[in-house]
């Protein structure tokens, strides 16, 4: 396997996908963040992968010492150790509000400026703080909570259902670890807790070492338009598992009898064509064959007992249907329909 190759055309992708997302629906989604954040997270999950750092160092073409420099001025700021820039330029416009841009800068004289000043446009952009003029002159104040009441709802649905597909993939887990795997603040985490155990969606178990919460299903209906985000979240998450699954059996040729991994079919067809209906029918077909089975399964257990070591099989379909002849690139717009989860 090239795995040059591969991680070059893969991160072309994911780029593709998240510029996407940012776009989606007209909003233009704040991205300053990106770049440090997939560095930091691309080197934490070499960490995990018990990649030594020297040798991570050597993977981004970076010396040591430079690597290191580098993460710690990513993780912390320089004027506020142990927060980052964005959360310490938060908390001094909360406290000296309305704080000026002159103000902020001279406050964070220690960071570099440029990102001082991306931060206060990611932070206006996002709608977390106001501003009101232009340059070093221009104020800033936090929003009011007032002032989100219109979207609130939205926001709180989302949060919910991100937070319940994390426990339903990842349970048991504590509260601690869903906060770190969803990254929701820890009273919006327990706010969205409350909730999914209200509606008995997750179950908390109490041990002497703590209490731990899981989930035995997560649906997002078809069509529904609450929980949108986690049914997304989960597709890619299954696509992702599943190579990842595949790559670590160290077996890159498959068979039909594979219970791991996956398979992509192009069908050509046309207007008029004998097969077109039956090519653009697939998908609804293939949910409504899983759906029929996950019907009949979970009736089954529902009445029974699971054994400790159980097997969960994960099936995931998806299409799209591209006029023309014209062959796929990374500017491609992607459309998807109705999105579902179990």
């Amino acid at each position: 396997m090239n795995a040059y190759l591969l991680v070059d055309a893969v991160v072309q992708q994911t780029m593709v996908f998240i510029a996407q997302l940012a776009t989606a629906g007209g909003v233009r989604a704040p991205l300053a963040h990106i770049a440090e954040q997939v560095f930091i997270d691309l080197t934490t999950e070499l960490q995990n992968l018990g990649v030594k750092k020297n040798v991570i160092a050597d993977m981004f073409g970076l010396a040591l010492r430079t690597y290191h420099r580098r993460v710690h001025e990513l993780a912390q700021s320089k004027t506020d150790s142990g927060k980052s820039v964005w959360e310490a330029v938060l908390a001094f416009i909360r406290q000296n509000e309305p704080a000026s841009g002159y103000d902020v800068l001279a406050r964070f004289s220690g960071d570099d400026p440029d990102v001082v000043t991306g931060v206060l446009g990611d932070l206006a952009q996002s709608g977390l703080v106001y501003r009101a003029g232009r340059g070093e002159s221009a104020r800033y104040r936090i929003a009011a909570d007032a002032d989100f009441s219109a979207g609130d709802e939205t926001r709180v649905a989302a949060r919910e259902h991100l937070v319940w597909l994390a426990v339903y993939r990842n349970g048991p887990l504590t509260a601690e670890a869903i906060c770190s795997l969803t990254r929701v603040d820890r009273a919006a985490c327990d706010a969205a807790l409350h909730a999914l155990m209200r509606d008995a969606r997750v179950v908390e178990k109490r041990a002497d070492a703590g209490a731990t919460y899981a989930a035995d299903n997560f649906v997002v209906p078809l069509g529904d338009a609450k929980g949108w985000e986690a049914a997304v979240l989960d597709h890619f998450q299954a696509m992702v598992t599943a190579i990842i699954a595949k790559l670590n059996q160290r077996a890159p040729r498959g068979s039909v009898s594979d219970l791991i991994g996956g398979s992509t079919w192009t069908l050509d067809v046309w207007p008029g064509h004998p097969f077109e209906a039956e090519a653009k029918a697939l998908l609804r077909a293939t949910r409504a064959t899983v759906e029929a089975l996950r019907t009949r399964v979970d009736a089954h257990n529902a009445g029974v007992a699971s054994p400790p070591p159980h097997e969960r099989v994960v099936f995931y379909a998806g299409q799209y249907v591209r006029e023309g002849t014209t062959s796929f690139h990374a500017g491609d717009p992607f459309h998807d329909d109705d999105e579902e989860s179990r």
